[in-house]
């Protein structure tokens, strides 16, 4: 079943990339955080990859085509410098990785999947290229933005139904590997269960696999809905602060730390990003201080009131944040054994240990409780920048910032349109987010094409069109 249903939606999505491949990558946008639409097959496979990977090689053969091109996009030398240094670092490391023994399949085997980890990490960069390359208006950029928007928001609507459905009936209609054991993939089903107090305490997840994926797409969601009603002049308030809050409700459902964590960094980063790329905050303070006190009191009084019901939750809230960050657990598991592997190798602290290759040379260092379930597993760090560090090295997370930073001064004529000014901060606040959540870099590489095409749009880069000849006009002619 699952090889067929596979087949089906590649062939959907190669017809879609035929007729419209804008439509297509819209799709794709749109299923980003859906990572729970997945099969594992030896190779896990998401519904994301089987849109993008069909519209990838219909582009690529587009090259082929007289007239079929894209216009020069203004991708800028970091690019490709950025891409070069990680596949030819990850490239020459593969012949020295840890021979690890891996579960499930041989297309884990180390050397194998290192291979096809440099391939993947050229297909996962492709909304840089295609992104400016498909869409060519100004206006494109929101619309971008409004995708991921309906995205997470029906994610959330889906949320709502499974946890009503779960706590009726006690069972999880959409258990963490679902998908992928119904088309008859190797997952092993998990519930997304917390325990306080002898209480059970279901956890959001949708259609969006973990409970801190999900959460972390919400926070993303709110970031955007609090960058465009900072920056857009007119914005209807009553519905993005109705969406806002719908959101918030669904992130604090998700019990995720890692989706609150990164809410709040990128709400501290969203004014000191504007301040840098010098956009106007629209709204006065007055307004600021109202919307955000419209919604901290009434959560304060509705702890409060659960709290004397007798539901445990600022038990909950405290296991949730306080407890975990002890000494040891300032890193996450994986995030804490990668670190210790950098530490004990500083020589891969430069270089990195390749693509996708952290787990070959960080098991050992895992602590005993985190060995019971990661041993003989593939993980990676939750960080970004953990992770790009210990696959490329100081040098890789370097190139990556200056690539992303190039791209900014190249997009900046946005700052005078006043509808798209806000794309500005949003940028670096999700970069500031991605460095705390690589859950997040589908969305970044997105950004990163949003700002590649509006650089390649910037009216001072382009040359001023020559004025049409004056007409022939004969009532002007001498006799």
């Amino acid at each position: 079943m699952a090889a067929l249903i596979i087949l089906l939606v590649i062939a959907l999505a190669f017809a879609l990339a035929l007729k419209s491949p804008r439509t297509c990558l819209l799709v794709a946008l749109f299923l980003g955080a859906w990572s729970g639409l997945d099969v594992d097959l030896g190779l896990r496979l998401t519904a994301y990859q089987l849109f993008m990977a069909p519209l990838c090689l219909v582009m690529a053969l587009r090259l082929a085509y007289p007239g079929q091109a894209p216009r020069a996009l203004q991708l800028g030398w970091p690019f490709f410098v950025m891409l070069l240094y990680a596949v030819i670092a990850s490239a020459f490391q593969i012949a020295q990785v840890p021979q690890v023994e891996i579960a499930n399949s041989w297309l884990r085997a180390p050397a194998v999947r290192a291979t096809i980890q440099i391939m993947l990490y050229l297909f996962s960069v492709a909304p840089v290229v295609l992104v400016p390359w498909l869409f060519n208006k100004p206006g494109d950029a929101l619309k971008l933005l409004r995708v991921w928007l309906a995205s997470t928001l029906v994610l959330a609507l889906i949320g709502f139904v499974q946890l009503i459905i779960w706590y009726g009936t006690g069972t999880n209609p959409l258990p963490l590997g679902g998908v992928s054991r119904f088309l008859g993939g190797s997952t092993i089903l998990r519930e997304g269960i917390v325990t306080v107090s002898d209480m059970f305490v279901f956890r959001m997840n949708s259609f969006a696999n973990e409970p801190r994926n999900l959460g972390t797409a919400f926070g993303l969601a709110m970031i955007i809905l609090q960058g465009l009603a900072l920056g857009l002049p007119k914005v209807p308030a009553l519905r993005y602060f109705s969406l806002w809050l719908v959101l918030l409700v669904a992130l604090l459902l998700t019990y995720s730390t890692s989706g609150i964590a990164v809410w709040l960094i990128g709400t501290l980063a969203l004014l000191p990003a504007m301040w840098l790329s010098r956009v106007p905050i629209r709204r006065a303070t007055s307004s600021i201080v109202a919307a955000a006190s419209a919604i901290t009191v009434p959560l304060i009084i509705a702890v409060l009131v659960a709290s004397n019901a007798g539901i445990p939750v600022l038990e909950i809230i405290t296991e949730r944040t306080v407890e975990r960050f002890t000494p040891e657990a300032a890193l996450e598991d994986f995030d804490l054994a990668i670190v210790k592997w950098l530490a004990a190798d500083p020589d891969k602290l430069w270089l990195g240990g390749g693509i996708g290759n952290a787990h070959l040379y960080a098991t050992p260092y895992l602590l005993p409780q985190d060995a019971l379930y990661a041993e003989g597993q593939i993980f990676s760090a939750k960080l970004l920048a953990v992770r790009t560090i210990s696959e490329q090295g100081l040098i890789g997370l370097l190139l990556l910032v200056i690539f992303l930073l190039s791209r900014l001064p190249a997009a900046a004529w946005v700052r005078n349109n006043s509808q798209l000014a806000p794309v500005l901060p949003l940028s670096l606040a999700l970069f500031a987010m991605t460095m705390a959540s690589a859950q997040l870099s589908t969305e970044l590489w997105f950004m990163a094409g949003t700002l590649v095409m509006l650089a390649g749009l910037n009216p001072k880069a382009r040359p001023a069109l020559a004025p049409p000849p004056a007409k022939n006009d004969s009532s002007m002619s001498p006799a």
